[in-house]
């Protein structure tokens, strides 16, 4: 099955390398995508789970999340603690047209994703170099400082998280909502889809996503809705791109996530780029 690629700005308003950090009680929006990207997320705090398409990390200790470009992905917290963490993307061309040993350093990427536990002081080197990449303007010294901090993760590369199984079926439902959340998408319907019983799919989504069904396409809905927004279409027209029918059913759902209509959020997304 196929999922759906973000782009999150590459080509438009970055390309190359580019970092970004976020903090907070609750994670940025996001549902399971991949992209055509490296990237490199030093996660600080947070009750973070971690899905891959054939397992998935859980824990609260600061670790190094890294993907290679097309990688399958989930990254969710639990509201119970502080979530907190730095990002590194960076384009393939970035590395691959100017570093003839590449190959032998994108090893600590993994075909399908790693996640790499890291100790305080590890983890206070990492934001520290993606700090002095973000602050230096000239491409081939942050080459060199991208270079720098992976040099410094592949030593403790062989410190892998503590993985466990995820079932296949739960792979598939996340692509199927990813590239079909503009439909009526139903838990029995789906669950018959995947060959799997309705009550033993409920629990195993809830249990490997941290939400029902009902609330994870929802969120697909937002995100997406998000995006159609900041491209310029009106609240009518992303209502229907969404699934959501009219207007007033996406207000509703805006309020409800966000406390807020979707105007103001595109609002205060458009400030918070302008002040970062």
């Amino acid at each position: 099955m196929s999922n759906k690629i973000d782009f999150l700005g590459y080509g438009t308003k970055w390309k190359d390398i580019i970092t970004d950090k976020y903090e907070s009680y609750y994670p940025n929006m996001t549902d399971y995508h991949m992209h055509n990207y490296y990237e490199i997320s030093i996660i600080k705090s947070g009750n973070v789970n971690v899905l891959f398409t054939d397992k998935k990390e859980s824990s609260t200790t600061s670790k190094v999340v890294l993907l290679r470009p097309y990688t399958p992905h989930y990254i969710y917290c639990e509201p119970d603690m502080l979530y907190s963490r730095v990002n590194v993307n960076f384009s393939q061309s970035f590395i691959t047209d100017y570093v003839p040993e590449w190959q032998k350093l994108s090893h600590i990427f993994a075909t399908n994703g790693a996640v790499l536990k890291i100790s305080k002081e590890q983890c206070e080197r990492y934001v520290g170099i993606a700090e002095k990449i973000s602050e230096e303007n000239d491409l081939f010294r942050k080459r060199i400082l991208l270079l720098y901090l992976i040099s410094f993760i592949s030593e403790s590369a062989v410190e892998n998280g503590d993985y466990s199984k995820m079932p296949s079926y739960i792979f598939e439902a996340l692509s199927f909502v990813s590239n079909h959340y503009a439909e009526h998408i139903v838990a029995s319907t789906l669950a018959d889809k995947l060959g799997v019983g309705r009550t033993t799919f409920m629990t195993a989504f809830k249990k490997h996503t941290g939400s029902t069904l009902s609330d994870y396409v929802n969120r697909c809905r937002m995100k997406n809705a998000i995006l159609y927004l900041q491209k310029g279409l009106t609240q009518q027209e992303v209502a229907e791109q969404c699934g959501l029918n009219d207007a007033c059913n996406l207000i509703r759902c805006f309020k409800k996530e966000f406390n807020m209509t979707p105007r103001k959020y595109v609002l205060s997304l458009k400030e918070r780029n302008e002040e970062g």
